[in-house]
């Protein structure tokens, strides 16, 4: 009965996403109703099963006596989940507002509630090969969403997101296939893994091809242009995109693969946080710097996404207590910050149809509400204190500087500037701006429609809420690093 429970928030959501794709519940209120049931359940389910006492764990299918797909449920995957399903729910609600505007309402929404259910399999999943097999449906499911406009533009950016996503998986499968010559046992446990020495050279490479494949969706650079080609798909997309489905699952599959396959002592061993850490560093770097250049709102919270990620890898291949206290405080707050960002970018489009940053001076005075949380995500994401932002860029730095990698501290302090020099800009001109362009007819002077905006004020609560007490979330978080080894 246990098993069964648990594997309720990863099927149910394909039930439901059935339900609305049959023509007997095509109506636009029956969408959105079932659309809504789907993810409140889920939520309840899924609360109800982490605060049960059982065995979190079920075998679907046996391969052979080393290899089988199976679903388990630790603290960092019910970390994971719960985020992804909190955040699901306020996005359910906002969709119900933005696509209204938009056509497809049926697909849109049986896609998007079907992406949960594969989210919560990654975050639930148990061993390297249940991993893959969740990660690779993950592309398949969010391309419909990613291509929803159906235009040449939408069907480019469709075409380029297959193509890195399953060239990625494909380095996965790769590198999972090498893993097993040396270590048939592919299964997640907070150790070291056992390898002879005259292996550190194949297990460098089967590292290497594990991260630089969950990298793609983690939009690790070079591998990141399809982010921002794939904001042509709606805000709710994008939302989800940049929160928590796509790019986290890749963020959540490196951190599995470095502490619950490998272990501190064997990425150490073959050099393999060196290797990884230079990608790191330039993705910080080079996302601050590419966001500056764009002046569409959507494609600078894009390079934003690649850079704040970032910051998350950083914390992981610091491979020491507090820093990955750190990324995984930051994969929290980041999640909830860009969400908000993504919001409040897609409720100045519904009321002005204005994507560009030149065209929103004085935005600030026709949608006071949309832009003071706007504001308030984007001091947070510049990590200024005592923002939640700041919390987890602090145990960043600390972490950084305790592994003796001083420089990068000062990458983070570095980009830390960019991110200000990209988002305040955005802030003076909606409040600040001498030219008033809310003044003429091209302005709605009104906020969006409550669906929308409720979820923007909430969530902004939220992230005030973890910046003054970030030991909510933060005493979960140093329960789940306890039970990894350094």
């Amino acid at each position: 009965m246990g098993g069964f429970l648990m594997a309720v928030p990863v099927v149910l959501p394909f039930a439901f996403a059935a339900l609305i794709g049959s023509k007997r519940y095509a109506c636009k209120g029956c969408v959105n109703t079932i659309a809504g049931t789907a993810v409140i359940l889920n939520l309840i389910f899924l609360v109800l099963i982490l605060g049960m006492d059982f065995q979190k764990s079920i075998e679907i299918v046996r391969l052979n006596e080393n290899l089988r797909i199976f679903l388990d449920i630790d603290r960092i995957g019910a970390l994971f989940a719960v985020l992804a399903s909190s955040l699901w729910l306020f996005t359910a609600f906002y969709s119900m507002g933005y696509m209204k505007h938009e056509e497809g309402q049926t697909r849109f929404f049986a896609f998007f509630t079907a992406t949960l259910g594969v989210t919560s399999g990654i975050a639930f999943s148990g061993n390297l090969m249940t991993l893959y097999l969740f990660y690779e449906l993950l592309t398949i499911v969010t391309y419909p969403l990613v291509i929803h406009t159906q235009n040449e533009e939408a069907f480019e950016s469709g075409r380029r997101y297959l193509a890195y996503s399953f060239g990625g998986a494909a380095l996965v499968l790769a590198g999972m296939a090498l893993l097993y010559s040396i270590s048939p046992n592919l299964d997640f446990a907070a150790g070291n893994m056992a390898y002879a020495p005259e292996d550190r050279a194949t297990l460098l490479y089967a590292f290497m091809m594990l991260f630089i494949g969950f990298g793609v969706k983690a939009a690790v650079v070079p591998l990141h242009s399809w982010l921002p080609s794939a904001m042509v798909a709606p805000t709710p997309v994008s939302s989800l995109l940049h929160a928590v489905a796509v790019v986290k699952s890749g963020v959540f599959s490196i951190i599995r693969v470095v502490f619950f396959i490998f272990g501190a002592d064997a990425v150490r061993d073959i050099n393999g946080q060196i290797y990884a850490g230079a990608f790191v560093a330039v993705t910080i770097l080079m996302g601050s710097l590419l966001a500056m250049t764009h002046d569409n709102l959507k494609k600078r919270l894009a390079y934003s996404t690649i850079s704040q990620l970032g910051y998350i890898l950083l914390g992981v291949f610091m491979l020491n207590e507090k820093a990955l206290e750190g990324g995984l405080l930051h994969l929290v707050n980041h999640a909830l910050i860009k969400i908000v960002l993504f919001f409040c970018a897609g409720a100045i489009y519904v009321n002005t149809h204005k994507k560009k940053l030149s065209e929103l001076k004085g935005i600030g005075k026709s949608m006071p509400v949309t832009m003071t949380c706007f504001s308030i995500a984007a001091v947070s994401l510049i990590g200024i204190p005592p923002t939640s932002g700041f919390v987890s860029k602090w145990y960043l730095a600390i972490g950084s500087i305790g592994a003796g990698r001083v420089w990068f501290a000062v990458v983070l302090l570095l980009s830390a500037v960019l991110t200000a020099a990209y988002l305040l800009p955005i802030i003076i001109a909606a409040f600040f701006s001498s030219d008033e362009c809310d003044s003429g007819s091209t302005l709605v002077k009104k906020e969006a429609e409550g669906k929308m905006l409720a979820p923007i004020v909430m969530l902004t609560a939220v992230i005030v809420l973890t910046g003054i007490f970030p030991s909510i979330v933060l005493g979960f978080i140093e329960r789940i690093v306890s039970d990894i080894s350094f």
